[in-house]
């Protein structure tokens, strides 16, 4: 087998030489060396999640956010909404939903599993972002969520608590 790879590899250089062209050059073994696979990168560093106040306080902005509400919350006394949770209840659910969010769950998942928003997938401009809201000068916000939504930079995660419950906001790239 040996001599049969031998006398083809002959063949070729001798050919190649023959029709004017240069004899083919051995491979190198140095050439094989393996390169090191690339490692797989994170879907995001739970450190750029932290919030960190931006450098000027936004007019407007973007955030989708989860409501996490409890019997006597200002969420609760809206008749769309069910719920059957003590507030104690709501903060440990909160404290555990805030926890995933900063360590890179997927957000609209978080909002679509937990949230007790009942608008949170009514925007159809903004079907890809559940709990989505704009924050304007003219929109009503409890104040609480406005001031904590206006001290985040974009795509950092924060918590409060307003009138209508526990909230998680993310404020949009």
């Amino acid at each position: 087998m040996r001599s049969v790879r031998l006398g083809c590899l002959v063949f070729g250089v001798a050919l190649g030489v023959a029709c004017g062209g240069n004899p083919p050059e051995p491979p190198k073994t140095e050439d094989k060396v393996a390169t090191p696979a690339k490692p797989v990168p994170k879907p995001c560093d739970p450190k750029d999640l932290i919030p960190v106040k931006p450098e000027t306080v936004p007019e407007s902005l973007e955030v989708q956010h989860i409501l996490i509400a409890y019997k006597g919350s200002g969420a609760a006394k809206n008749p769309q909404i069910k719920v059957t949770r003590s507030k104690e209840e709501a903060r440990r659910l909160w404290e555990k939903v805030f926890e995933e969010a900063r360590n890179c769950a997927d957000f609209n998942k978080l909002v679509i599993q937990y949230s007790d928003d009942p608008f949170k997938m009514n925007d159809s401009k903004y079907n890809a972002f559940p709990g989505f809201y704009e924050i304007t000068p003219k929109g009503v916000f409890d104040e609480n969520f406005k001031k904590c939504a206006q001290g985040l930079s974009p795509g950092n995660i924060d918590k409060v608590e307003s009138y209508y419950g526990f909230h998680i906001i993310r404020r949009k790239a």
